[in-house]
């Protein structure tokens, strides 16, 4: 197969072929179908009705451990696993290079752009470093995804078989190029987006907000370091795509802001002192995690009465039924994005120990708002830092009392810590 040039026209004189213009349109409404139908409706566990308040609705369901299931349509989930010429669809960006889904897959592929190539790798080397200790661990609280494969762009096979699904009206650059393959984090559930614009964006923008493609691609970054200003003005142009959740908002909706506290200090220790990533830029988000598990009776797993299922022929793979077509979505915190990490040598934290600190601190600061920041008189500010250096300090305290480790790694995370607390108060004084 003869290889082509996918790229966007700068000067935007061509315009899309209808046939691209048509398979746009088919990944888009069957990314909308998919949206549709894994929301259909809310477990009995959260209660909510569907005159409920949407500050109660975001309560409940940015609660981590909340599920939202769906029992939708044995037909459409047939179709859409059929339709296998259903082409990539842009789902986020960034400087390394540009997110994309296929619908109802259960998976992104991250393509670098061009200059990028090298902060791809390392990507990929920092997130598996992570993956591989967050996974030796017996419970950690925040998820991170999978890995499936790295395709760099001479893999002639992979690119042969894809770069047709991959729209040129979403790149500025040329394909083939290295891709990495992950696991997708399934954005947050559409009553909860819903709820979002309801509470959050300008009247005037709603509707143009919810018809926008690009709002069912809805992560909430956790910046348990940052309120809003109190006289900012509303968002000119509000968007769900990682949507920034401030400290201010997450208290103003009872969100249990301690508990994502203790579950990211969980896991920066074990980016620091097991995997030995330094987490420089990485993120922190809400998002949705699925599950096929037994976890209901076979009547809510199917969406069907006792009687729909009595009429059922003889030894009707129900098993398989229950899989195809049952998806519950919990809310989980997720970290994601390691393009910008470094793994650090244990060596030099034995031998240039202050050089190190001093470096994770800096990538402490320097990352997005995600972490509580030291704080001596506002509140929750101050009891936030506390939940959180002390989540940090036990789950750094566990990995670095293993056999074999050197014991004066154990000094390391409490002097983290004391360095972060001087840092803040540097700048505040």
């Amino acid at each position: 197969m003869e290889r082509r040039n996918v790229s966007s026209d700068e000067s935007g004189s061509s315009a899309l072929s209808s046939t691209l213009r048509k398979d746009i349109d088919l990944t888009n409404r069957l990314s909308a179908l998919l949206d549709a139908a894994r929301n259909e409706d809310l477990t009995s566990e959260l209660q909510i009705l569907p005159a409920t308040e949407p500050r109660e609705v975001l309560s409940r369901v940015l609660s981590p451990s909340s599920v939202v299931s769906t029992a939708s349509s044995f037909a459409f989930f047939n179709t859409a696993q059929q339709t296998a010429s259903v082409g990539f669809r842009s789902i986020g960006f960034g400087q390394c290079g540009i997110v994309f889904e296929r619908p109802g897959r259960a998976y992104v592929v991250k393509i670098a752009r061009p200059s990028f190539e090298n902060a791809l790798w390392a990507d990929f080397q920092a997130h598996l470093a992570v993956y591989q200790a967050f996974t030796a661990q017996q419970s950690v609280e925040v998820r991170i995804p999978k890995i499936f494969s790295y395709v760099p762009k001479t893999n002639a096979q992979w690119w042969d078989a894809h770069l047709e699904l991959f729209p040129g009206s979403y790149l500025s650059f040329p394909l083939p190029a290295m891709a990495l393959i992950t696991e997708r984090i399934l954005p947050l559930p559409k009553l909860a987006r819903q709820a979002l614009i309801d509470v959050y964006c300008p009247e005037s923008s709603q509707l143009a907000v919810r018809s926008h493609d690009t709002n069912r691609d809805c992560l909430a970054r956790i910046y348990l370091g940052r309120r809003r200003g109190a006289n900012n003005p509303p968002p000119a142009n509000f968007t769900l795509r990682n949507f920034n959740l401030c400290l201010d908002q997450m208290i103003e909706l009872n969100l249990p802001i301690h508990h994502y506290a203790k579950a990211i200090g969980q896991a920066l220790a074990i980016m620091h002192w097991s995997a030995n990533v330094d987490c420089y830029d990485v993120e922190f988000v809400l998002g949705s995690e699925g599950e096929t598990t037994y976890t209901q009776d076979i009547c809510c797993s199917l969406g069907l009465s006792a009687e729909e299922l009595a009429r059922l022929p003889a030894h009707t793979d129900l098993d398989r039924m229950i899989r195809i077509n049952f998806r519950r979505r919990t809310t989980r915190v997720w970290v994601l994005d390691f393009n910008l990490c470094s793994i650090w040598e244990e060596r030099m934290g034995l031998e240039r120990p202050d050089e190190l600190i001093a470096h994770l601190v800096g990538a402490f600061f320097e990352n997005d708002p995600y972490y509580p920041r030291p704080s001596q008189d506002l509140e929750p500010e101050k009891s936030l830092w506390f939940t959180f250096s002390s989540s940090y300090r036990d789950a750094a305290a566990t990995l670095l009392s293993v056999p074999g480790k050197d014991p004066r790694f154990a000094l390391l995370p409490q002097k983290f810590l004391d360095s972060c607390v001087l840092r803040q108060s540097e700048s505040s004084a």
